[in-house]
């Protein structure tokens, strides 16, 4: 029996993900939908995910954990980041980040993804660098560290030719503290002083050129499954995502498609981002269990809709798009993907006959050794 926490919001939905009640599946009939709200009569993922997991597979025994509980933790061979992490912690408080990130470097549980991975994932302008000497396109990108000179960082804009740039968080997830400026526009240097202000908690900033073909044409995210590519969603990223007290928290609503021939050149950077992931973050993720990567047009700055770059990677707590998705299946291969991973945590016990050899070796290494002295 292999045992398996859940690490997710409270059990009720805090993902933007839902899943449809219909087509009417076994497992469904084992959970409740949504009561009120703009998701009435809809399924929460983690209890939809959580649901087909449990029908499907009795060897495993699931643990649906709404917090980082070291004790609980500990009884199981596995704990998945569904929709907790290392930055969820970090949003409540420092002290609670301290204790989380002691908790996924502790040796007696296991995390999936591990601290080394959420480190590597949530430090966004470092792993984009990193791709970039790999030979993935991104926007142009500089990190703002310890130096948050307003001037500075306009003067480096204006020399680097950008006519504007936005400001975001480089540990950070979703649409937090996203900022825009333009480089001549008035009073810009005063709000980007403010904007640094307000969101001195974060170490370190990431600072792009505006690629103005971004708000224009679809923005692709892109779902990986052990080193596969299984789905993906077109979806227009509205002039508002640089206001972060406006696109935090709401629905993208409009969907579409790429041509074939973009969809093929995105493919094909994705399988190159797998491959070249550093291996050596976890054992279990090479390739990495599940990543969401994120393609924005239009490299270059040019209007060519056809010229995608990397915009960010995703894990744990990022939107699915169930609805989106046109999976078939969606909830059912997710609970595949989750159980597979935990089967590879599974304890392998040693029998009794491999214990009495162990003992017969050592006392022959040690009858050996005295001999040797003699």
């Amino acid at each position: 029996m292999v045992k398996i926490g859940m690490i997710c919001w409270k059990q009720g939905g805090g993902t933007n993900d839902y899943v449809l009640p219909t087509p009417v599946k076994p497992w469904k009939k084992e959970v409740e939908v949504v009561k009120k709200g703009k998701y009435t009569g809809k399924i929460p993922f983690e209890k939809a995910l959580i649901a087909a997991m449990e029908h499907k597979y009795d060897d495993i025994e699931i643990m649906y954990l709404n917090k980082f509980d070291e004790e609980k933790m500990k009884q199981n061979d596995i704990n998945f980041l569904v929709s907790l992490n290392l930055l969820t912690a970090w949003e409540k408080s420092v002290p609670e980040y301290n204790r989380v990130s002691r908790l996924m470097k502790d040796p007696n549980i296991n995390i999936y993804p591990n601290f080394k991975e959420q480190m590597f994932l949530f430090n966004k302008g470092d792993y984009l660098q990193y791709y970039e000497k790999k030979g993935i396109p991104i926007a142009p990108t500089f990190i703002v560290r310890k130096d948050r000179n307003v001037k500075k960082i306009f003067d480096k804009v204006k020399k680097l030719g950008w006519e504007s740039f936005v400001l975001k968080p480089h540990y950070a997830y979703a649409n937090i503290g996203i900022g825009k400026f333009d480089t001549d526009g008035k009073n810009e240097v005063k709000n980007a002083g403010k904007y640094l202000t307000k969101y001195k908690k974060f170490p370190a900033f990431v600072c792009q050129e505006v690629m103005n073909g971004f708000a224009k044409f679809w923005e692709v995210k892109s779902f990986w499954i052990n080193g596969e590519f299984k789905y993906s969603v077109a979806m227009k990223a509205a002039d508002k995502v640089f206001s972060e007290e406006k696109i935090y928290g709401e629905d993208p609503n409009e969907f579409g498609e790429v041509s074939p021939s973009v969809m093929r050149d995105l493919k094909k950077m994705g399988k190159k981002i797998i491959k070249d992931f550093p291996n050596h973050l976890n054992k279990h993720s090479n390739p990495p269990m599940y990543l969401r990567i994120d393609f924005g047009c239009c490299r270059g700055n040019t209007m060519d809709g056809e010229k995608y770059f990397l915009n960010e990677i995703e894990f744990a707590g990022c939107a699915n798009f169930s609805e989106e998705s046109g999976v078939k299946d969606f909830t059912e291969l997710w609970a595949n993907t989750y159980y597979k991973k935990a089967i590879e945590y599974k304890p392998r016990k040693k029998t009794k006959k491999t214990k009495k050899i162990n003992k017969t070796k050592k006392i022959n290494k040690r009858t050996k050794r005295t001999r040797k002295v003699i």
